[in-house]
């Protein structure tokens, strides 16, 4: 939390020292991205605060189930996903190449890093 609250403070900061337009739309994509990190922090804090459950929205949740997941597959399983995953990062890395201006980039960069976090655990659990 501490370090989406500081993106956010020298983000809003940067703001006004961004001299070119490209530099705002950038600075700004970054000040709104650490807002909403911060606020997703802060709900998740404020209802284990209130009633000493977690709440489950923020995208850690999400990610530590599928950790577990993966954690839990069989050699045969991990060898397919695995094989899955390369297939649909070369078709992602590969839409986003030939459509840098479509409407869904941010989406795909979003999966491709995804992606790349699951590859990443299944390959230490193929110890590859």
């Amino acid at each position: 939390m501490i370090t989406a609250h500081s993106d956010y403070v020298q983000a809003h900061q940067d703001l006004f020292t961004a001299s070119t337009f490209e530099d705002i739309e950038r600075i700004s994509r970054s000040t709104v991205e650490s807002y909403l990190e911060n606020r997703r922090i802060w709900d998740e804090l404020n209802h284990f605060k209130t009633t000493g459950q977690i709440l489950g929205k923020h995208p850690i949740f999400d990610w530590t189930a599928r950790l577990e997941a993966i954690r839990r597959m069989k050699i045969g399983d991990l060898v397919k996903l695995k094989i899955r995953i390369d297939n649909n990062l070369v078709r992602s890395r590969a839409s986003v190449r030939r459509q840098p201006g479509h409407k869904n980039t941010a989406n795909r960069l979003q999966r491709i890093e995804s992606m790349q976090k699951e590859l990443t655990e299944v390959n230490r659990m193929l110890n590859l």
